[in-house]
């Protein structure tokens, strides 16, 4: 399994952030895992993506931000809302939006 890492923009909202890893899934890849991180020195996210055979489309996509300021059992709790919801849990980390960190939890449906 041959993977792609992409660094997106430390700056956008969490709606640019979706839209361009939904762009790279319409290209053929699916999101395993995103996280922020440092690139060249500068502060970014980074979306690691598997490339997937063609005609295999993941699901929907839906990312949901929870707030830093909750504590860890408040987080999982709001984590696993989601997959109560009938989504799944794809990953879950802190992100940079609008260049500030917050937690990001990514669900398929």
């Amino acid at each position: 399994m041959a993977i792609k890492l992409q660094t997106l923009p430390a700056t956008g909202t969490l709606a640019d952030l979706q839209t361009t890893i939904i762009q790279q899934e319409a290209l053929g890849f699916e999101l395993i895992t995103l996280a922020r991180g440092l690139v060249s020195g500068a502060k970014s996210n980074t979306a690691t993506f598997r490339n997937r055979a063609p005609g295999d489309a993941p699901g929907p996509l839906t990312l949901v931000e929870v707030s830093p300021e909750l504590g860890l059992p408040d987080q999982q709790t709001a984590a696993n809302n989601g997959e109560t919801a009938g989504k799944l849990l794809i990953s879950y980390g802190a992100v940079l939006l609008r260049g500030n960190e917050t937690n990001v939890a990514a669900y398929r449906g």
